[in-house]
């Protein structure tokens, strides 16, 4: 199989017999695009990095150090942060350093500024610690525009943390220089802090440039605390491998005695997977995924769009976007209807705050015959329903 063509290889009766929760949570004869986990299979580079791993008895006790620094550089060269290896912990995912970051400088009535709508995970951890959620509305008919003038109305004085996704997750958002410039400027004249999710930063569409917030200036890097994984770009969510940064030695030296005892990093495995998709090896991959992911797209937004009732916008970044379904039931009612009558498990985008009633989010990272197969079920299964 060429390297062009594994990403368009997966067919649904090979996924079915896998042991991946995307494709066993629902009946074999589902088409799962709900959860944010590619169908193309693990790089021949990441696999052979692990069997290299375990033919060498890699799985005791090792250092961490070779993985901190080849993180330093990769954060130097393409976030252009100027950090250390001592400015980074390894965790198990983007999750991981949420929660982090959350509990580390927030406690009961402070407020934390999320989008809405926006990842669940800023929701619920704020949750978890009693701080107030306040929100941030991201605008369906302002193409989900970043208004920092909204933004500032809503910090108080009890603000401790803003959030930011970017790319973001679910509105395929790819954050402009400008929006990010103006809210570093508010973090850094109200001296508040920002936890910051870049899990998507390699899957972005029409040339579209990632700026990470931290590398604004050094004031905002020391306010910030930004969190990678490796998930979403190579498909390995089981290897539990991310890492966080901050250049504020007081802040990391807080996570650090949150974390001791409970979060031991990741595996040797992951590592020794790590430092590969680290590298400049698996270029070949992030180049190629996002050209089949941008043909993927451009066959969903035509198809769907041809569907009466369905508005299915472009998107910059993620294989998760957001499409809006005309019809007189919340989504929660749609995605059950869909499951239901066309056998597709999709996510309702009231999972992902308020203004993700009546939307839902679809993953596109498959091959072209398991995505047309899911739109024409999608397709006959809202034949039989009015639209608005």
């Amino acid at each position: 199989m060429s390297k062009i063509d594994i990403y368009n290889s997966a067919r649904a009766e090979d996924w079915v017999k896998s042991t991946h929760s995307k494709w066993t949570r629902f009946p074999k004869d589902v088409i799962p695009l709900w959860i944010a986990s590619p169908d193309f299979p693990i790089a021949p580079e990441i696999k052979n990095a692990i069997i290299t791993a375990v033919n060498n008895d890699d799985v005791s006790y090792s250092s961490d150090s070779d993985t901190k620094q080849l993180i330093a550089e990769k954060i130097q060269k393409f976030n252009n942060i100027p950090v250390t290896p001592e400015d980074i912990m390894i965790i198990q995912g983007v999750d991981p350093g949420l929660w982090l970051t959350i509990h580390g400088n927030c406690s009961v009535g402070d407020e934390i500024i999320v989008n809405d709508p926006m990842y669940g995970t800023f929701r619920r951890v704020a949750e978890d610690v009693k701080a107030k959620v306040v929100y941030w509305p991201l605008e369906f008919e302002e193409n989900y525009k970043f208004d920092t003038e909204k933004l500032k109305n809503i910090i108080t004085k009890k603000t401790k943390l803003i959030s930011i996704c970017n790319p973001h997750n679910p509105t395929g958002r790819v954050m402009t220089k400008d929006e990010l410039k103006s809210i570093a400027d508010l973090a850094v004249d109200h001296k508040i802090k920002l936890v910051v999710d870049e899990l998507w930063e390699d899957i972005r569409f029409d040339e579209k440039k990632h700026l990470s917030i931290a590398s604004i200036n050094p004031e905002v890097s020391e306010l910030s605390t930004t969190s990678w994984g490796c998930s979403k770009t190579f498909g390995v969510a089981g290897l539990q491998i991310g890492y966080l940064c901050t250049t504020n030695k007081s802040t990391l030296n807080i996570y650090k005695k949150l974390s001791s005892g409970i979060q031991r990093g990741t595996t040797s495995l992951s590592r020794a997977a790590a430092n590969v998709m680290l590298s400049e090896k698996l270029d070949w991959w992030r180049i190629n995924m996002v050209k089949h992911l941008t043909k993927i797209k451009e066959l969903v937004i035509k198809r769907m769009n041809e569907i009466p009732g369905i508005d299915f916008r472009d998107f910059e970044g993620t294989y998760v976007p957001f499409c809006k379904f005309n019809y007189d039931m919340n989504s929660r009612e749609m995605s059950n209807y869909l499951l239901k009558e066309a056998k597709v498990a999709i996510s309702a985008g009231s999972g992902f705050g308020s203004r993700g009633e009546t939307f839902q989010r679809i993953n596109i990272a498959t091959s072209t015959n398991i995505m047309n197969e899911a739109i024409d079920r999608i397709e006959n299964a809202l034949q039989k329903l009015k639209p608005l």
